[in-house]
């Protein structure tokens, strides 16, 4: 176990979280694990028209709360090609052009720390998202690896859980008749089909993001923004059929 001091910095600082996973998308400001502002994007539009304006009244909320972020998190992939181009460049750009930071975690986790955050009862949860083709994506975790406690983070732990994989359907389908009711599972309605009434609720991803992150800044596990490019998991339709030629 790594001990780290009570007193970490980042435990007492605000930061802000952006989530593009899929269609639509959130952003949140967090002070440690303090949650003190949440934004869903307009559901009624891309987050490409929309993120921009949601992180200007962020930060300008921010900035009359004398809240000035010190980082930034953005959950990097698996998730829409597109979302995630939008998300990762705009924290990138936001990192540069504030001097701040950067933590990257992975969506399925963020999904996953965002329903266990809302349903404290919960102890085992998969998350999963639609990814087309006859394929999802999909993350098994558990609330005592995914969420140490803040000041006790062990040296294996990681934002990015090697738990996340990405299933034929037909797979997925298996496993979804064999579950066991102690899990729980979030993410997208699609892949469970008549089964949707058992997803958990899910009030804004950009929590589960930023609960994440926070425990990745006090363990020192920054990213370097320049660097940082979406995490796919598979190749894109374009490029499996230029493959293909």
């Amino acid at each position: 176990m790594s001990n780290l001091p009570g007193d970490s910095p980042y435990l007492g600082i605000a930061h802000v979280a952006i989530e593009t996973t899929g269609r639509l998308g959130s952003v949140a400001v967090l002070r440690g694990q303090r949650i003190i502002r949440e934004v869903n994007l307009d559901p009624n539009c891309r987050s490409a028209t929309t993120l921009a304006p949601a992180l200007r009244d962020t930060l300008s909320w921010c900035e009359q709360q004398g809240e000035s972020p010190g980082f930034v998190s953005i959950a990097d992939g698996p998730g829409s090609f597109t979302g995630l181009r939008i998300g990762v460049t705009t924290a990138k750009t936001l990192c540069y052009a504030l001097e701040l930071p950067l933590v990257a975690v992975d969506s399925l986790a963020a999904i996953a720390a965002a329903a266990l955050h809302t349903n404290p009862e919960c102890q085992r949860i998969w998350s999963v998202l639609d990814a087309y083709r006859g394929q999802v994506f999909m993350g098994q975790f558990e609330r005592a690896s995914l969420f140490p406690d803040q000041n006790r983070i062990p040296s294996d732990w990681s934002a990015h859980p090697k738990t996340v994989q990405v299933l034929q359907r037909e797979d997925w389908d298996a496993m979804l008749r064999e579950k066991s009711q102690t899990i729980a599972v979030a993410g997208d309605p699609k892949p469970l089909g008549a089964r949707t009434g058992e997803l958990l609720k899910r009030n804004c991803d950009a929590v589960g993001v930023g609960l994440l992150a926070v425990r990745a800044a006090v363990a020192g596990q920054f990213c370097d923004p320049l660097a940082l490019v979406p995490r796919y998991l598979r190749a894109s339709a374009a490029e499996e059929k230029a493959a293909m030629l």
